[in-house]
Parts: C-alpha cells; sequence; structure tokens
C-alpha cells in the first residue's frame, strides 16, 4: 500500500469519513482496493511499525512484560525521564505506568502535576483506541472524557497498543465513531515536529520530542 503523503487529500479523507463539511458527500470517492495480501493482524502491525519509525516513533514490542519492562524502562532513562503519569481511568496505562517505575526509578506524578510550569522532565503514558497501518498514525479521542494529555504535553509519549486496535486504513477507525464522533481525535505519527520558522525542522516545538509506541504482550 503506498503511503500517504499529499496534506491535502488526507484531510479530505478525514472530512468525507465524518461527514463534516459541506459537500463531503458529493467529493467522497470509494477507497482503492486494498492490495493483495494485506489485512492480516501481523501484516498490520508490520506496517505500523514500517511507518511509525520511518516518521521517526520507536517501536517497542517483546513476548511478556518481563522483557518490555526493562527495554521500555531504558528508553525513557535514555531520554533523561524522571517522572510518568497517564489519565484518570485508563487502566492499562495505570499498570504499566506503576511496574514501570522501578526500572527508573520513576516517580509517578497526577496530570495536574505534569502541567505545572516546572515540572519533572516526563512521559506520559496512554492506552490508544486504534492503529493505522497505512500511515503509522496513533489514534487517540476524548470519548469518555478521557484527556488527550500524555500525546500533547510530556517530553516522551508512550503509546500502549493491543493487537486489536490494529486497522489497516484511516476509515476504519473513523467508521468506528459511529454517527457521534468524538470532540477532540488526536492523530499522532512520531514525534512532534514543525518547519515555521525559517524552514528549519524542529522536534518537540509543540508536543513531545520523542514518541514510543508498545505493543502489549
Amino acid at each position: 500500500m503506498e503511503p500517504v503523503g499529499n496534506k491535502e487529500e488526507l484531510i479530505r479523507r478525514i472530512a468525507v469519513a465524518l461527514r463534516g463539511h459541506e459537500g463531503a458527500q458529493a467529493a467522497a470517492a470509494p477507497p482503492p482496493p486494498a492490495p493483495a495480501g494485506i489485512g492480516t493482524e501481523a501484516d498490520r502491525i508490520s506496517r505500523f511499525r514500517e511507518q511509525f519509525e520511518s516518521h521517526g516513533g520507536n517501536f517497542l514490542s517483546a513476548s511478556a512484560w518481563e522483557v518490555l519492562l526493562p527495554a521500555l524502562g531504558e528508553e525513557l532513562r535514555m531520554a533523561g525521564v524522571v517522572a510518568l503519569f497517564f489519565p484518570d481511568g485508563d487502566a492499562e496505562a495505570r499498570r504499566a505506568a506503576e511496574a514501570l517505575v522501578p526500572f527508573g526509578p520513576f516517580t509517578l506524578i497526577s496530570p495536574a502535576e505534569a502541567r505545572q510550569p516546572v515540572s519533572p522532565l516526563t512521559a506520559g503514558l496512554q492506552t490508544a483506541e486504534f492503529a493505522i497501518a497505512e500511515t503509522g498514525s496513533i489514534v487517540q479521542t476524548s470519548r469518555g472524557g478521557t484527556s488527550l494529555l500524555p500525546g500533547l504535553l510530556p517530553d516522551v509519549h508512550v503509546a500502549l497498543l493491543s493487537p486489536a486496535a490494529f486497522v489497516d486504513r484511516m476509515e476504519e477507525c473513523l467508521a468506528a465513531f459511529g454517527q457521534d464522533p468524538p470532540r477532540n481525535i488526536s492523530f499522532l505519527s512520531g514525534p512532534s515536529r514543525t518547519a515555521d520558522v525559517e524552514q528549519t525542522l524542529t522536534i518537540g516545538a509543540h508536543g513531545p520530542k520523542k514518541t514510543v509506541a508498545v505493543l502489549l504482550p
């Protein structure tokens, strides 16, 4: 499958999928058929990893938490992280953060503490709703009042991905939201970056300097 490289086309597809602007229905075009061999869970994970890493993200997987936790802890230590936080109500992120503490050692802080003007170097952990193989994008939303801070605020964002979260195309995850999509949908493809100032690429200007996708055992 060819990667999506046209920003305008991607925005049009989002608008069409959400039926969010005038004329979207008329402008909609059927998605191209998937090439033969695409669609298995293992293939979606492999294609997501390839795209995600091409955007500068780090992908971690292992057969057991006993192997995964030391590797993730090392990634965070190398980035200078000293504190972890996770959104309220995210049980998987809480379990992962608590299990990670001795591998730093790291301190657990609340989202409110992470928002303070003077805060330690942080990693925000959050369970992703979807992972799009086509673009290497992590999808998180505000459904149920969920905070998006772990993907926007910290120095390092850790996205926890279950095998069931992987989909082939963007339209699949948007269709799952039904007729009442969440107010906020975040598409994260690697670390934050911008070239607005003198066309010089800057990492972490508007968000995390490092993004780690963790495939849950």
